[in-house]
C-alpha cells in the first residue's frame, strides 16, 4: 500500500538528512529551521516557514498556532532539536496543526540524535461519536442539578460539533470555558479541595477541574483511548474533599467524546 505523499515525503526527507549531515548536532532549533528552510528553497520545494493562525470559538480567540514549515501546501513539519525522543505534547502540537490547517500529513522531525529522526503521521478527521455514562448519579441529583447537567452536555456537544476531535486538553478547556461564558453558565477553574487527615486540615489544593456552580466538578482529558482508573480515581477524591455531590469527567479522545458521572 503506497504511503501518503510518498515521491513529496522522500523530497523532504533528502532535504532533512542533507541538513543534518551538513550542520552536524548541538545546534538549537531554529538554526536547523533556518538551514532546512534554504535548502527547501534550493531546491524549488514550495514551502511557507512560520505561518499563523488563530483558533476562534463564538468570537473568541482561544490559541494562536504557528507553523514551523508547510511544504507543497499540502504537509506540516514539526521541527525539534532534542537528545531524547519525541514527547506527547510534541505529537499534541503537530495533531492540532494538521486539524487547523485542514491537512492529512504531518512530519515530526529531530535534529538533536546523532542520525535525524523523522515520524511520518497521518490525520484524518474522525466521525463525531459520543459515549456517555450516568448510571452513578441516576437518581442522587436534585432538579436543578439535572437542569444543570443538561446544559453542561448542551456546551459540550456543541463544542464537539463545532470543532471535532484533534486537539489537546488545554485548548478543548479554553473552548468549554468559552461556550460556558457565552451559555451564562457560572463556573470557576482550578477548584479549591480542602484534604483532611485523620479531620484535620492538612493543605488546600486546586484540583484539576472545573467547578460548575456549586453541584459538579468537572475534568477534562483529551487524546486518550478512553477515560482512564486514574481519572476516575483522582476526581473521586476530589469529591472526597469537597462540598460538590458530583463529578464529570469528559475525555476528547482519538475516536469519541466520552462522558462519565460520578457522584461523591
Amino acid at each position: 500500500m503506497a504511503l501518503r505523499y510518498e515521491e513529496l515525503t522522500n523530497e523532504l526527507i533528502a532535504c532533512i538528512f542533507e541538513v543534518h549531515n551538513e550542520l552536524g548536532v548541538g545546534l538549537d532549533e531554529e538554526t536547523y529551521h533556518q538551514a532546512l528552510f534554504d535548502c527547501f528553497q534550493r531546491k524549488g520545494i514550495p514551502a511557507v516557514s512560520k505561518a499563523r493562525k488563530q483558533l476562534v470559538h463564538r468570537g473568541a480567540d482561544i490559541r494562536k498556532f504557528e507553523l514551523d514549515i508547510l511544504a507543497f501546501e499540502k504537509i506540516i513539519l514539526a521541527l525539534k532539536a532534542l537528545q531524547c525522543d519525541f514527547l506527547q505534547n510534541h505529537y499534541v502540537q503537530i495533531f492540532a496543526e494538521l486539524k487547523l490547517w485542514k491537512k492529512d500529513l504531518g512530519l515530526l522531525v529531530n535534529f538533536g540524535r546523532q542520525k535525524a529522526a523523522i515520524e511520518r503521521l497521518a490525520f484524518d478527521e474522525k466521525e463525531k461519536k459520543i459515549v456517555e455514562d450516568y448510571s452513578e448519579v441516576k437518581g442522587k441529583i436534585d432538579e436543578p442539578a439535572r437542569q444543570y447537567l443538561a446544559k453542561l452536555r448542551e456546551a459540550l456537544f456543541y463544542v464537539l460539533d463545532v470543532h471535532g476531535l484533534g486537539y489537546g486538553m488545554v485548548v478543548y478547556r479554553d473552548l468549554l470555558r468559552t461556550e460556558l461564558d457565552y451559555r451564562e453558565i457560572t463556573y470557576s477553574t482550578n477548584a479549591p479541595i480542602y484534604v483532611k487527615h485523620r479531620d484535620k486540615l492538612i493543605r488546600t489544593v486546586k484540583a484539576k477541574a472545573m467547578r460548575i456552580t456549586d453541584r459538579f466538578l468537572c475534568g477534562i482529558t483529551a487524546l486518550q483511548d478512553q477515560i482512564t482508573l486514574f481519572d476516575v480515581s483522582r476526581m473521586r477524591t476530589y469529591l472526597k474533599y469537597s462540598e460538590i455531590p458530583a463529578g464529570l469527567l469528559v475525555n476528547f479522545g482519538k475516536s469519541n467524546l466520552e462522558i462519565k458521572a460520578l457522584h461523591r
